[in-house]
C-alpha cells in the first residue's frame, strides 16, 4: 500500500471517528458546547493523565486545573476535541477558525436542528 493510500485510510478513519463522536454525544443529549465541555474536559483528561489536571470551581462549573504539570497540552488537546465537534480546526495565527470540509459543514447544520429534526434526519440517512 503506497503512502498516500495508508495517509487517506487514517484521514478517512479519523472523520468517521468525528462523526460518530458527534453523533453519540448528540444522543447522550450533550446538544450544545455548553454541555459538551464538562464532559470533554473529564474524558481528556481521563485519557492523557489519568483523571488528572480538572478540577470543579465554584459549585460546579468543571475546569482544567492551571496548576496541573501539562495544563496547557490539556487545554489544547480540550480545544481540539471541541473544536472537532464544531467542526474546525485549530485556529490559525489570523485568529479565524475555518471549516474542514462539506460533511462538517452539514454536521454544522445537524448540531443546529432540534432533537426531532434530528432523528428525523439520522432515520432518513439509516
Amino acid at each position: 500500500m503506497s503512502t498516500q493510500a495508508q495517509v487517506n485510510k487514517i484521514v478517512a478513519s479519523f472523520l468517521a471517528k468525528q462523526d460518530d463522536l458527534l453523533i453519540e454525544l448528540h444522543s447522550l443529549g450533550l446538544d450544545t458546547p455548553e454541555l459538551q465541555r464538562p464532559y470533554v474536559i473529564k474524558a481528556v483528561c481521563e485519557a492523557l493523565t489519568g483523571g488528572k489536571g480538572w478540577k470543579v470551581q465554584g459549585e460546579s462549573k468543571v475546569v482544567l486545573d492551571t496548576k496541573h504539570a501539562r495544563f496547557e497540552f490539556l487545554k489544547t488537546r480540550v480545544r481540539d476535541v471541541m473544536n472537532a465537534l464544531k467542526g474546525e480546526k485549530r485556529t490559525s495565527s489570523s485568529g479565524k477558525s475555518e471549516s474542514v470540509d462539506a460533511v462538517t459543514k452539514l454536521l454544522n447544520a445537524f448540531n443546529k436542528m432540534s432533537k426531532a429534526e434530528q432523528k428525523k434526519f439520522l432515520k432518513a440517512v439509516a
